[in-house]
């Protein structure tokens, strides 16, 4: 049986315990909460903890003293201190505990999370690349970029089912032009009028754009690593593009032969892969299969099955009840009941000989980019009775600023979309966040809203305006315009434009794909919570 990571979070405020909780049950952690120091320091010696994440400032007890405590009967238990009060002394004081996760209030679910991976590397799903993996390629969802030098990466993407269709226009960036990691880099318009795009995985300034891809569009499909490459871009901030993306692991589980002599088309696809982004080991060990994929920077296996006859639905059944979030596919030649039984021991895919290599392309693309179908862009408790339109949001962020958000154009709904998102992230980080309606439709325009803004500036540190712009760009594309503003108490505040181009659909001028929601939603979420 699969051992359970068991959190203990003490605090004496509900919605940080009820907001770890959540955070924790979501990521597949057992997990208890408590508001006393002296109940939850009970429960930390009574049960087995794997991890005990603590707040310093509690009503009737010192974190720091309990935690002193608690070492005394349990030194090894690891620690992560959450405080609203940071001090170098106390972060001072927690070191010499044994604590190197000091988190202060309010955090990011992203960034409580990674702290208690990292001081459980051996039971958390975060783990550094095999040492010894060097890709030349970063990936970010469908695309990718390669580093040429600090101020010059390639950026590129992959774009499924091409073949299917006949492209009828491509819309590229523009030399000089800035664009946005997330948000889209090359829109396709296909024969069914449908839109296919693939988002930036940097951001920075176009240099160079690809236009062959406008005349050769299926590049993107069937040789998107070597010509598929879209622009080149001066990146802004390189390292938290490095950090936010990916290099990518395959195992193969096969005789080394059959790869050798190259039996599938699948298998010489996943050897070109390993001279590009692709991380590929081959092994024919059982046992190697369950060391490599223990070390946590592997998540997808390939199965040969043809030699393995019944044993494979076990050794499969096995990786499942070990590694659940391993994305297993098997190649097989046909034989129905062997097929049957792999599907009922949850596959990823189940692919028969011959498999062509644009089918794998496709197995490997959705493998890779699963968890994107997991994002829920509608409110499942939005009332359909009540005004749904937002028109400010205001928060005060973690650094005392005093921000607010004035939405045009209706492109904020609280039910679905970018404002369900966005609002969601916020109060789940637990901001305290104040949220206004409007039943009709703002425009950023006349002098009611020049007042409104002339006002907000005498009380906030930093004005967001969020609108949509017909600017010729595809639909998601933004751009930024940053001023400086002072009022009576400070001077240095930002006025932040934010002008989102709208989508082409009639009367669906703010829907975005995914991936661009989530993306706008990080952007603007940034420019809220940031220093």
């Amino acid at each position: 049986m699969n051992h359970k990571p068991y959190i203990l979070v003490i605090d004496d405020e509900k919605h940080i315990c009820d907001c770890c909780e959540r955070i924790f049950s979501n990521a597949g952690y057992r997990v208890d909460t408590d508001m006393s120091g002296i109940n939850g320091f009970r429960q930390a010696l009574k049960n087995p903890y794997d991890a005990i994440v603590l707040d310093l400032k509690l009503k009737e007890s010192d974190g720091m003293q309990l935690l002193y405590e608690i070492r005394k009967k349990k030194p090894d238990v690891p620690a992560v201190i959450i405080t609203g009060y940071p001090s170098e002394e106390t972060k001072q004081k927690s070191t010499t505990l044994g604590v190197t996760n000091y988190i202060t209030k309010p955090f990011e679910p992203s960034e409580i999370l990674e702290s208690i991976q990292r001081v459980m590397p051996a039971k958390g799903k975060t783990v550094s690349v095999l040492p010894h993996a060097k890709p030349d390629y970063q990936y970010y969802g469908t695309s990718w970029f390669y580093q040429q030098s600090k101020t010059k990466v390639w950026v590129g993407g992959y774009m499924p089912n091409l073949s299917n269709h006949t492209p009828q226009s491509v819309r590229l960036p523009n030399v000089g032009g800035i664009i946005y990691r997330g948000l889209p880099l090359v829109e396709v318009i296909l024969d069914d009028d449908t839109r296919q795009i693939i988002p930036s995985s940097v951001t920075g300034k176009v240099t160079r754009i690809n236009k062959q891809i406008c005349e050769h569009p299926y590049i993107l499909e069937r040789n998107f690593l070597i010509k598929g490459w879209i622009a080149v871009v001066e990146p802004v901030n390189l390292e938290e593009d490095l950090r936010v993306s990916e290099t990518r692991s395959i195992l193969v589980f096969a005789d080394k032969s059959s790869v050798e002599n190259e039996f599938y088309n699948s298998f010489l696809l996943i050897s070109r892969l390993m001279h590009k982004g692709y991380t590929t080991r081959i092994t024919s060990n059982i046992d190697s299969v369950m060391n490599i994929l223990s070390e946590g920077a592997t998540w997808v296996l390939v199965v040969d099955a043809r030699n393995l006859s019944q044993s494979g639905p076990e050794f499969v059944k096995r990786i499942n009840q070990k590694f659940p979030d391993v994305k297993v596919i098997v190649l097989n030649d046909s034989n129905y009941e062997f097929e049957k039984m792999y599907r009922e021991n949850k596959i990823f895919y189940y692919g028969v000989n011959p498999v062509s290599n644009n089918e794998m392309l496709d197995i490997l693309h959705c493998a890779f980019n699963d968890d994107i179908k997991k994002v829920i862009l509608k409110n499942p408790r939005a009332s359909k009775f009540l005004v749904d339109n937002i028109s400010k949001i205001s928060i005060t962020n973690r650094y005392g600023k005093n921000v607010i958000l004035l939405a045009y154009n209706d492109i904020l709904q609280i039910s679905e979309g970018l404002g369900y998102l966005l609002t969601k992230d916020l109060i789940d980080m637990a901001f305290p966040v104040k949220i206004n309606y409007s039943s009709s439709r703002k425009y950023m325009e006349g002098p009611a809203e020049t007042y409104e803004i002339s006002v907000e500036k005498e009380k906030n540190d930093r004005i967001i305006i969020l609108q949509t712009k017909e600017m010729g760009k595809i639909p998601g594309c933004i751009v930024k315009d940053i001023q400086k503003y002072k009022n009576k108490n400070t001077s240095g505040n930002l006025l932040i434009n934010i002008s989102v181009q709208p989508s082409a659909e009639k009367n669906r001028e703010t829907s975005f794909d995914k991936h661009t929601t989530v993306a706008l939603k990080d952007i603007i979420k940034t420019e809220m919570i940031s220093k």
